[in-house]
């Protein structure tokens, strides 16, 4: 069953919008305001996730090199972290309701099921290496506490047009939920 959802963990995020613009929602200028940051937030962190890490778009789970440099020196699932931010963003946009459920969702998608098959998998494939990274470098939410340690790997191997053409299509993506879901916003006022 992990599997298949790592398969399709993009279609995920397409039915919660669908939910999203298909129930009843409220506008609120001051909660779209407040979620406007964290939406673009979580988008830069998956185009700054995107832009240090080996091709990611797979069905299978793979990774041809650990990588720890880059928002991976704070998060080891920066992608994941983004798509969070995100989705935190469009249900605060839509309502308290949405935030619940959303919350609910992406703990079940990623802790429970996700996460878990990427962390067996990197266990056996970058053994001891991994499992170092895996105990100084928190899953989802950045520790502070070593900030210059992680900050000074933070710094390195960023490619812009690679994370250009890995992003370009999530950021479409969400973009046009972003706009669909202020749409559906202001038409339900």
């Amino acid at each position: 069953m992990r599997e298949t959802l790592f398969k399709y963990r993009g279609l995920v995020w397409g039915i919660f919008a669908a939910a999203v613009l298909a129930l009843p929602v409220s506008l609120s200028l001051p909660r779209c305001c407040f979620a406007a940051p964290i939406l673009l937030a979580g988008q830069c962190l998956r185009f700054w996730a995107a832009g240090v890490i080996p091709k990611y778009r797979t069905l299978s789970v793979d990774a041809p090199k650990l990588v720890t440099r880059g928002p991976y020196a704070w998060v080891r699932n920066p992608l994941y972290a983004g798509n969070g931010l995100m989705g935190l963003g469009w249900a605060l946009m839509a309502g308290w309701i949405f935030v619940a459920a959303f919350t609910a969702l992406y703990f079940a998608l990623y802790s429970l099921t996700i996460i878990p098959l990427e962390e067996r998998f990197l266990s056996v494939r970058f053994g001891e290496e991994y499992e170092i990274y895996k105990r100084s470098t928190p899953a989802l939410i950045p520790d502070f506490r070593d900030f210059v340690f992680r900050a000074s790997k933070s710094l390195s191997g960023f490619d812009r047009k690679k994370s250009w053409f890995m992003e370009r299509h999530s950021l479409g993506m969400n973009a046009l939920v972003t706009v669909l879901v202020l749409v559906r916003l202001y038409f339900s006022r």
